[in-house]
């Protein structure tokens, strides 16, 4: 039967300060799906700590003994999304755990974020990453659909105008999961704007099953009514630390974290990281 998990990372637990004044503690994020045959496809992981966990998860649901990833889609290239990786490439130990036949990222090399720095250093470490797997990788277009197992993910948003973008979370690709049921929505860290690019590109197209909320379900992705109300999701996925959860339900930011809410309260099922790793059947 085809499964989505939602892994519960090690810093979803974080129960500190939090805001804008002390930081917005990131809280990690990783998915697995297996498909009907046993097939697996990894979005993200976390960091380095949920690296023996999340191989472990990995075999938990693997027909083989060593599990085989067909594919491992990178979101963005944010520490909490896929540092994960380093530290299985290495510990040989670890890296010799499983196999990942291909990686599935967009980072543009012209990105500036509004400091003016780009992504550069990103690029030696997925060169790291790649050599120690041995793995190809692929670099998604928008509206291009990649197949596993019957399984089909279309890519609705890849970094490309980079002119428009400032912020490394700008750069999350956004796609859906089709499976023999359910349809799923991926987003990442995405903001506000790479999400109107979605909402104009594929006007009442957008409807899912479930729906992984961006940016861990925080108030600062700026108005996403619009685009909760088209997806209409009645299961909702949000990869959010305990600190952060509490600050979203405070009026620390007055009515911003209302929207998010609203995704929350016309979903019959919200599940949140730090609550536990969760398995979905499709």
């Amino acid at each position: 039967m085809e499964k989505l998990i939602q892994y519960c990372t090690k810093a979803s637990h974080y129960d500190g300060p939090f805001g804008k004044e002390v930081g917005w503690t990131p809280a990690g994020m990783g998915y697995i799906i297996r498909t009907d045959n046993n097939h697996l496809v990894v979005v993200d992981g976390g960091f380095e700590e949920d690296a023996e966990d999340f191989i472990a998860l990995l075999e938990a649901n693997s027909a083989t003994q060593i599990p085989e990833v067909d594919l491992w889609i990178i979101t963005h290239p944010h520490d909490d999304h896929f540092t994960i990786l380093l530290e299985i490439c290495r510990r040989p130990e670890l890296l010799s755990r499983l196999h990942i036949k291909k990686f599935v990222y967009h980072f543009p090399a012209d990105f500036k974020d509004y400091k003016g720095d780009g992504i550069v250093d990103v690029f030696p470490l997925m060169e790291e990453i790649l050599a120690a797997t041995g793995a190809q990788y692929h670099l998604p277009k928008v509206d291009e659909t990649l197949e596993v197992d019957g399984m089909r993910f279309h890519f609705l948003y890849t970094p490309t105008d980079c002119s428009i973008l400032n912020n490394l979370n700008q750069l999350s690709l956004i796609f859906t999961v089709q499976g023999k049921g359910k349809r799923i929505m991926f987003t990442g860290d995405a903001y506000y704007r790479t999400v109107q690019i979605v909402l104009w590109r594929y006007p009442g197209q957008l409807a899912c099953d479930i729906l992984q909320l961006p940016h861990h379900g925080l108030c600062d992705t700026g108005n996403l009514l619009e685009f909760y109300k088209q997806v209409n999701a009645n299961t909702v996925l949000i990869p959010i630390s305990v600190a952060g959860d509490r600050t979203m339900r405070s009026d620390m930011y007055g009515d911003k974290p209302a929207v998010n809410r609203f995704a929350e309260e016309i979903a019959e099922m919200v599940y949140k990281a730090f609550e536990g790793t969760v398995e979905i059947d499709l």
